[in-house]
């Protein structure tokens, strides 16, 4: 890809209906959402085969991100960042508006997913809650002492929930989910969730919903079981992240790295050009600044700063999430 390169890279949002789905994407954050639909997901920046981002602007305007994978990697992605094994980029963003809650549910591991035979890698992710309804859970984990067998009975019974961990999840709320770990997002819950690239879920239980046409939705139990990691416990909502310079550590793992910022006016991010940053707005009112490059960011929007990219400041008042990828696995050892 010749000519100019771009600084910072934004990407037209895409808008999927979910069964569980809600409207806080139009009624909170103002997205043009249609109002009779429950849309659940926004996908923010995605280089997978189910949906494709694609510049909105700049000189790279109208190329996906795969695109831009393939014509100049090490300048997307940094020095450091190694794509999937089919060559795609390694992390995925997006947005959960849960109306009501989303099944119980696993994504396996890379081994995992390997070993069955999945055309994705596996699926670790981490969620930050940004607006919740009072009184509204998340799920993650299983209870201790919960073994295979005691599960599959639960599960047999209809009695799923009962191994199931729950906790508050007010705004703020950070959790990582390691791929392996039986969750749920509960109902009434906007979260914003970083991933590996993959599309992977193993349903486990439903709520005993039905779909449009009144059957229930596909479970993926023989899988599930699969994947699950038995011996792993959970330990729940991050309650100390780890303080740096400008914010906050929330989680870090050898697929990704969150950071929150807290913006008074302006923090310039020295980050090298090892990986590229994703940047996402809590807030309204942010911009982020790059060279001769300016990107205004909406609340629950995001800016994509090539690896290449040394150097970027963020402005205004608010919060916002960095995400990229750690130096290396043993200086950032996953968290659970």
């Amino acid at each position: 890809m010749s000519g100019e390169r771009p600084e910072l890279l934004t990407f037209g949002e895409r808008y999927f209906e979910r069964i569980w789905g809600g409207h806080r994407l139009g009624t909170s954050l103002g997205r043009p959402v249609p109002h009779e639909k429950v849309i659940g997901e926004a996908w923010l920046i995605s280089d997978h085969d189910e949906c494709q981002s694609v510049v909105d602007a700049g000189p790279w305007a109208d190329k996906t991100l795969g695109q831009i994978m393939a014509d100049c990697p090490e300048y997307l992605q940094g020095t450091r960042v190694k794509p999937t094994p089919r060559g795609q980029f390694p992390l995925l963003l997006k947005l959960i508006d849960a109306g009501e809650a989303l099944s119980v549910q696993v994504h396996p591991d890379d081994e995992t997913a390997r070993r069955l035979g999945e055309p994705d890698v596996g699926k670790t992710e981490m969620w930050h809650v940004i607006e919740a309804d009072p009184g509204a859970e998340l799920v993650c984990g299983l209870v201790p002492g919960t073994t295979r067998e005691t599960f599959a009975e639960a599960v047999a019974e209809g009695r799923v929930d009962r191994c199931m961990t729950r906790f508050p999840a007010p705004a703020g709320t950070s959790v990582f989910v390691p791929a392996g770990t039986v969750h749920a997002i509960g109902g009434g819950i906007l979260l914003a969730e970083i991933q590996q690239n993959s599309n992977i879920t193993y349903r486990v239980h439903d709520w005993n919903r039905l779909d449009a046409d009144g059957n229930p939705r596909q479970l993926h139990l023989e899988r599930a079981m699969e994947a699950i990691h038995f011996n792993a416990s959970h330990p729940g909502p991050k309650s100390s992240p780890a303080p740096i310079a400008d914010g906050d550590i929330l989680s870090a793992c050898e697929y990704f790295v969150t950071e929150r910022i807290e913006v008074a006016q302006s923090v310039t991010i020295g980050k090298g050009t090892g990986s590229f940053h994703l940047v996402l707005a809590i807030d309204d009112g942010l911009a982020v600044f790059a060279g001769g490059s300016q990107m205004n960011l909406r609340r629950g929007a995001a800016v994509l700063v090539p690896g290449g990219v040394g150097t970027y400041s963020v402005e205004g008042r608010g919060g916002a999430l960095l995400y990229y990828v750690p130096e290396s696995k043993a200086d950032v050892p996953v968290q659970i």
